[in-house]
């Protein structure tokens, strides 16, 4: 558990201070957004035993809490602030931003961290990282349509 705190809600939130520093309004915007779809993404597929966190012996929403207020919500913000900043094709950056987060979690399945269930694999972890970014960055584009951005 203090494994899930350091590596899911710490470490990422040093990187959220200094993101906070470059671009408030990112931080401020997209982290409630992002952390939203983190839970509901996450709860629903608990529910379905498609994937646990470690420790599997404690309840799901205490593994997960640090995950779905830390690393999602800052990766999310990451992402609208690079695809903000940087003269990329968007879709190229939630591209690569899902192609790495599906990299780490598969590490972390494969360090045993994760483990998957009912048929879940690696594949449908792209799929379920690629539609929250995906979501995350038309949002965005909404708050740019009302001058958010």
């Amino acid at each position: 558990m203090v494994l899930n705190i350091i590596l899911g809600f710490i470490i990422p939130w040093i990187f959220g201070v200094a993101l906070y520093l470059k671009d408030k309004k990112v931080l401020l915007t997209i982290a409630p957004f992002s952390s939203i779809l983190a839970y509901t993404l996450n709860e629903f597929c608990f529910h379905l035993n498609f994937w646990r966190l470690i420790p599997v012996y404690i309840d799901d929403d205490y593994t997960s809490i640090s995950v779905n207020l830390g690393l999602y919500p800052i990766l999310g913000c990451y992402l609208i602030y690079y695809i903000s900043k940087k003269y990329i094709n968007s879709y190229l950056v939630i591209f690569i931003f899902t192609l790495a987060t599906t990299a780490v979690e598969y590490l972390a399945f494969l360090f045993k961290l994760v483990t998957y269930g009912n048929g879940w694999n690696i594949g449908f972890t792209f799929i379920s990282y690629l539609i929250p970014y995906l979501l995350i960055y038309w949002y965005y584009l909404k708050l740019k349509i009302i001058k958010v951005f």
